[in-house]
């Protein structure tokens, strides 16, 4: 006789459905486990945007909202639009930024990676941590759209080797990148080869990761 809870395939499908579209009880915990889990990878990613002045941001997957906050703080920085699908997720990036908010210094915005609702040309960074995964080529093909000429787009990816461990990342909710398969996803989007640099991270508890940083023409 079946018990109570549901079979473990379930569950860990579940999990990975959590961290693509956090949303109820369930999703505002997501959010809370999402701020421990990126605080190395963000910084890895923010260090490498190389930013300068007055420039203009927007974040694809903000999440909780910690990389928005990490980026507020630098005063070179005029103004940044994070963007989610997750009701939830904008819910806790307002509540961490209110302040920026409220300066007009912060944009929240409810969208789709594979429909970006900016202008040609509008940013000059476009930054993505831990949500490659759930990119197409026509969502990096956006990205490459909404940055100015001379922009960049910078992506924190947790490499295949270590995602295939973990019973959540699995084909149901997420795409697994190597190298290869990262550099493609941006060549695919519009990204010159030549103009595409992709390094190994270490992101913490023994995980390996992938940073790419790539211009547009």
């Amino acid at each position: 006789m079946r018990g109570p809870w549901p079979p473990l395939g379930a569950f860990w499908e579940g999990a990975g459905g959590q961290l693509r579209n956090p949303s109820g009880l369930a999703g505002r915990l997501a959010g809370r486990l999402m701020g421990f889990a990126n605080a190395r990878p963000n910084a890895l990613a923010l260090a490498a945007l190389g930013l300068h002045a007055h420039e203009r941001l927007i974040e694809l997957g903000c999440g909780p909202g910690h990389a928005l906050r990490a980026l507020l703080s630098d005063s070179r920085v005029e103004r940044v639009t994070g963007l989610d699908w997750s009701e939830a997720m904008l819910a806790q990036a307002a509540r961490r930024n209110r302040r920026a908010l409220d300066k007009g210094r912060l944009a929240l915005v409810r969208g789709d990676f594979t429909k970006l609702p900016f202008a040609d040309g509008s940013a000059d960074a476009v930054l993505a941590v831990n949500v490659a995964y759930f990119m197409s080529a026509a969502a990096a093909g956006e990205a490459h759209r909404v940055l100015r000429s001379g922009g960049r787009l910078v992506i924190y990816a947790t490499h295949g080797s270590a995602m295939r461990r973990w019973p959540f990342a699995g084909s149901h909710s997420h795409r697994l990148f190597d190298r290869r398969r990262l550099a493609a996803l941006l060549t695919e989007g519009g990204f010159r080869k030549d103009q595409i640099r992709i390094n190994d991270a270490e992101a913490g508890f023994g995980v390996s990761g992938l940073l790419a940083v790539a211009a547009k023409d």
